[in-house]
């Protein structure tokens, strides 16, 4: 088991904003393969490296796989998320991405429990994707909204784990009203979640309104924006679908004219993400950034030295022990 940090995430995040430090995270996700595993791990020596991430962040999707069941499904990608963890462990940080759509109580403390193995205190807690975003699967679960599930948390392991949630500069998706939205926001702080990552968004505006109707009702933990690192026009255009998020007129209008032109689509992302985290930090709207990079890691370490992240002290090298089993302690009970 990994020795636990002295102080845990919230705590070091309260201490790099106090001393007036922005701070800057990012999301990766868990490859299929050993080989892309180690693809991964090469290419975030060199993001670690360069740049000063306060924390990694690693998703958790649902698994479509047809010839399993449909609890076995649910919790085919939490093994190679745990792995992962416990390499990227070693060398910073871990908020575990923890979906509850389709699972029990016991299936999540069974997940929980082997994070704590490997020595991983923080959980961004969301409820998950919508049915008719699993190809139609209607998925039971003990949690019918994420503020279950971070209440759940603090009720089975206290303080232990460090809890961050979604907010949503737009609005969810699935939300009656924005207004009522918040109302849920705040009831996920109010259980126990220590601050807020956003959905990604394109105008630094829908973010500071957020922002500020945020703190107008009392949601006071840091909230960090959401960045996309544009990769390319294809995968904009499915992935701002998929997260019910438009593409403003203006951001299509560049990018349209170079969309069969990838790098150059690219840099336009990396000069966009740099431009609406620099305002933020500039008129005091955020003190961190969190990008989406889709395992992309190039775009990422141009952005960070755009912002001033990187630092010259070497991380320690990501080291991969290749494994065709699962470990004992990543074993989930279906």
């Amino acid at each position: 088991m990994k020795s636990e940090p002295k102080y845990s995430l919230a705590e070091q995040m309260y201490a790099r904003i106090d001393s007036g430090d922005n701070i800057c995270s990012f999301e990766i996700s868990p490859p299929k393969s050993e080989f892309g595993t180690r693809q991964l791990l090469r290419s975030l020596q060199d993001v670690y490296s360069s740049c000063n991430p306060l924390f990694t962040a690693i998703t958790w999707h649902l698994q479509l796989t047809a010839d399993v069941s449909l609890p076995s499904r649910l919790l085919l990608g939490e093994p190679q998320a745990l792995r992962l963890a416990a390499v990227i462990g070693k060398t910073n940080s871990v908020l575990l991405h923890l979906s509850s759509v389709g699972l029990t109580k016991r299936q999540v403390v069974c997940v929980l429990r082997c994070a704590r193995n490997i020595g991983t205190r923080n959980v961004f807690a969301l409820r998950g994707d919508r049915q008719e975003k699993n190809n139609g699967l209607k998925l039971e679960s003990d949690f019918s909204y994420a503020v279950d599930l971070v209440s759940f948390i603090q009720e089975k392991f206290g303080d232990y784990f460090t809890i961050c949630v979604a907010g949503y500069p737009l609005g969810h998706p699935d939300a009656v009203s924005f207004e009522q939205d918040l109302v849920h926001l705040k009831e996920k702080v109010d259980v126990g979640a220590s601050f807020i990552i956003t959905q990604f968004f394109f105008q630094v505006d829908v973010f500071i309104n957020f922002v500020q109707r945020c703190r107008r009702i009392g949601i006071r933990v840091p909230i960090i924006p959401g960045v996309m690192l544009i990769r390319d026009y294809t995968s904009l255009i499915h992935t701002s679908n998929i997260c019910s998020v438009k593409v403003p007129r203006e951001v299509l209008d560049i990018i349209e004219p170079i969309k069969d032109n990838e790098e150059a689509v690219r840099k336009f992302g990396v000069h966009l993400a740099v431009e609406m985290v620099s305002y933020l930090f500039r008129h005091n709207y955020s003190y961190g950034a969190h990008f989406f990079t889709l395992n992309r890691q190039s775009s990422i370490i141009e952005a960070c030295k755009c912002l001033g992240f990187c630092s010259p002290e070497p991380a320690r090298p990501l080291r991969h022990q290749e494994t065709n089993n699962t470990p004992q302690s990543f074993k989930v009970i279906l």
